[in-house]
């Protein structure tokens, strides 16, 4: 093998009889003289007996150099997963290659799998038109291999670039493939003419068309057979063989000679001796048979279309095409319907007919120049020279690779993709700017990512192969932030931060909450762009706010906050992921302010949250309810799902411009750790909270009235030894199942509370 820069790992079915089979073997055997090369196969024998030494020993047909190239077997498991492995293991064929050719039919699985390095796709279609899906795939490789210019025509009109598309021709072994007028068989010995047809029973073929159109031009007392080797076990028909379809479709006659899967030496002899080859294809990707009978210097017959033109073309006996018409599979084709786009050609029957008969009275001439046209053929169209166009081809695109591209995002945390076709190393560090610490690094090659697991704010500086290749700067970069959760109150808290990382980095903030309708509108926002939870957004850097658990079920895993956001204000849950100062900013809600709903002095409510430690006994509320009422003072609850009680009135379910109104006409609002307290915050009303479980200071930052207890266990909730479970509604890290499980919050009394009420009403007063 010469020994050039290219190592090619070749994909496709090598082990079998089929044309397809001759032709992967075929064309890779003459390329691998000049690349060195390893072959991964995919179809097996009949005599397959698993992975053993010698796994294909009993194909004739392989050559040492066969077992040399032969690298790797596909083998499906019971459960029809694809999995390869090692074949002829003692081989010398180890090597890291850098170019993958697949050679296989149309949708074959080889096409859809993911490859290191430049790829070619060598496809064979008989269609004007690729179905889709394959289409679609095949745009990703960074050549199209067809074998005529015709496909390349196709491939281009539905929308590959011309510059991907290359032709490389399949071709003919003329050491088997040649005039011998020494062939003999038994059928000639009659002296009758013959025509042979040899392909399988299919509606593209026109196989009942061509035996139609036989039937309907020679008389039965003309001394001329039909020689038919079309046998077709995948034909959608419900038939299984040639004699019942022809006998179905009335097509039974003497002359009609079948042969049932003739041998490769009958089939060869029946080439060279047949009288016409006869063919008439509504589409051909190639049409091998076409032009192994044309190398025999056989006089043939074809459709003037498609493929089959790229060596038949100005040869032969060519039969007139009418028209085109949609690629359907016909009612004895070996597609279904949907498996044909484009369109077939539709050859002239009766143009066939009058071929026919030139070619069986004018037999001599035919042949005569069939035998000269066989000596071209044999020459252009041989492996080697086929394999030369492709050498063009591969070291053309080798030449001209693209350098490889880094990309660098900041999406979640920082991400390094190397995107290319030369295999080269790349080490890359993740480097906090602050302490020049490296706080992540790996090795990757080209089309590989690595990434930094610190979702995250970090003034990153990453550098590759020891260079510095880039430092954060978001200055005019579009950032998306995210906020994760639907709360009430984690909404209110974080949303307001967002414009002080838009004020720091000087950035351009695409913001997604559960509630964009709260702050859309407002002055303070008119440079965010507002999305939409889950929408997707094209941006420069992403950043999601939120309380994430480690797979440990704790908060020591930093890699989405750097500190356990139970120990911290809640709003600094924000301000530490996107690396600001802890400081409290309320940008107040937008909506439309309308009267007064109750004339009278009213106290608003909120005695219900979302866990058992944060509410307060519902007696309690009952008990100071009454004693507001009897001060003069109407309550209304606002809990989302009602409150009942003598001397309140609930108002559940309110819309959210009425909750807000009546919150902020409320002579005062007595709520629990809840998002109710951070409405009324953002409405820049002053709170009283009954709230034990949290030390002040973690809730709402300002115009708050906090009452604890000290005396009791209380500020559970910011412990780093206690993790909250929300689904656990008795959840008490300490007394839970006792009598005492939430002591925190039931050892506030009812007049501790109504003290601290009249207290702030008074102050209010002033």
């Amino acid at each position: 093998m010469e020994n050039k820069k290219s190592k090619l790992f070749i994909h496709g079915c090598y082990i079998g009889t089929t044309g397809f089979n001759n032709h992967t073997r075929d064309f890779f055997r003459e390329l691998t003289k000049t690349y060195q090369s390893k072959i991964r196969n995919f179809t097996v024998s009949g005599d397959w007996n698993g992975l053993e030494d010698e796994p294909f020993n009993k194909e004739e047909y392989l050559t040492p150099l066969d077992k040399i190239l032969l690298d790797q077997q596909t083998i499906f498991d019971s459960e029809r997963n694809m999995n390869d492995f090692p074949i002829y293991q003692n081989h010398l064929n180890n090597f890291d290659h850098n170019l993958n050719i697949v050679l296989a039919e149309i949708n074959h699985h080889y096409f859809y799998h993911d490859y290191r390095g430049p790829k070619i796709g060598y496809t064979v279609w008989e269609t004007t038109k690729y179905p889709t899906t394959f289409f679609n795939k095949l745009k990703e490789f960074n050549q199209i291999w067809v074998p005529s210019e015709w496909q390349k025509q196709c491939t281009v009109e539905q929308g590959i670039p011309e510059e991907k598309v290359k032709v490389i021709p399949e071709a003919v072994d003329s050491k088997i493939f040649h005039p011998n007028p020494n062939a003999t068989l038994p059928e000639y010995d009659d002296g009758r003419f013959k025509f042979t047809v040899f392909g399988r029973w299919d509606y593209r073929k026109s196989t009942k068309e061509i035996i139609e159109s036989f039937l309907g031009e020679f008389d039965k007392d003309e001394p001329i057979d039909l020689i038919i080797s079309i046998d077709n076990p995948y034909a959608k028909d419900k038939f299984e063989t040639t004699e019942e379809r022809l006998k179905y479709y009335n097509l039974e006659d003497p002359r009609i000679k079948i042969k049932h899967f003739p041998t490769r030496e009958e089939y060869v002899k029946y080439l060279q001796k047949g009288h016409v080859f006869l063919s008439c294809a509504r589409a051909e990707g190639w049409n091998l048979p076409l032009i192994e009978a044309m190398a025999c210097g056989t006089p043939s017959i074809y459709s003037d279309c498609s493929a089959q033109l790229e060596f038949a073309r100005g040869k032969g006996l060519p039969v007139k095409i009418k028209g085109t018409t949609p690629a359907l599979g016909g009612e004895y084709s070996t597609y279904s319907q949907s498996d044909l786009p484009g369109d077939f050609y539709q050859p002239d029957y009766e143009d066939l007919k009058k071929v026919m008969r030139d070619a069986y009275v004018n037999y001599k001439k035919h042949k005569k120049k069939a035998l000269e046209e066989s000596i071209e053929l044999r020459e252009k169209f041989t492996w080697t020279n086929m394999a030369k166009l492709a050498e063009k081809e591969i070291d053309h695109l080798m030449d001209n690779l693209p350098p490889n591209e880094i990309e660098i995002s900041f999406v979640n945390g920082p991400k390094v993709e190397v995107k290319g076709f030369h295999n080269e190393s790349y080490k890359v560090e993740f480097i906090d700017s602050r302490t020049d610490k490296v706080i992540h690094s790996s090795t990757i090659e080209n089309n590989m990512w690595t990434k930094c697991n610190k979702s995250y704010y970090i003034p990153w500086t990453i550098k590759i192969n020891g260079k510095v290749r880039y430092k954060l700067d978001l200055k005019d970069q579009i950032v998306k932030i995210s906020l994760e959760s639907k709360s009430i109150g984690d909404t209110l808290a974080w949303t307001p931060q967002v414009l002080e990382f838009a004020k720091k980095h000087q950035c351009k903030i695409a913001l997604s909450t559960f509630h964009n309708e709260w702050f859309e509108g407002l002055k303070e926002y008119k440079d965010v762009i507002f999305t939409k939870p889950g929408e997707k957004f094209q941006a420069y850097a992403h950043y999601q706010i939120g309380w994430f658990k480690s797979e440990e079920n704790n908060w020591d895993n930093p890699k989405d906050h750097p500190t356990p956001p139970n120990t911290i204000p809640l709003i600094q849950t924000a301000t530490d992921i996107l690396g600001l100062s802890h400081i409290s900013k309320n940008t107040g809600l937008n909506f439309k302010l309308k009267s007064r709903p109750i004339k009278d002095k009213y106290i608003c409510i909120g005695p219900q949250s979302t866990a058992g430690l944060k509410e307060w006994p519902h007696q309690n509320w009952r008990k100071l309810a009454k004693i507001l009422h009897a001060e003069g003072y109407k309550v209304v609850s606002l809990s989302l799902s009602g409150f009942k009680g003598t001397n309140i009135i609930s108002k559940a379910k309110l819309p959210w411009e009425e909750l807000f109104n009546y919150l902020h006409h409320a002579d005062l609002f007595i709520g629990l750790g809840s998002g109710l307290s951070w409405v009324n915050w953002a409405l820049n009303k002053h709170t009283v909270m009954i709230n034990n479980f949290v030390p002040y200071g973690y809730d709402i930052p300002n115009n708050l009235t906090k009452i604890e207890n000290h005396k009791v266990c209380n500020g559970c909730w910011v412990s780093k030894d206690y993790v909250f479970d929300p689904g656990d509604w008795d959840w008490c890290p300490v007394f839970q199942g006792t009598e005492k499980q939430h002591i925190c919050q039931k050892s506030i009394t009812v007049d501790q509370v109504y003290n601290k009420v009249l207290s702030v009403l008074d102050e209010q007063k002033k």
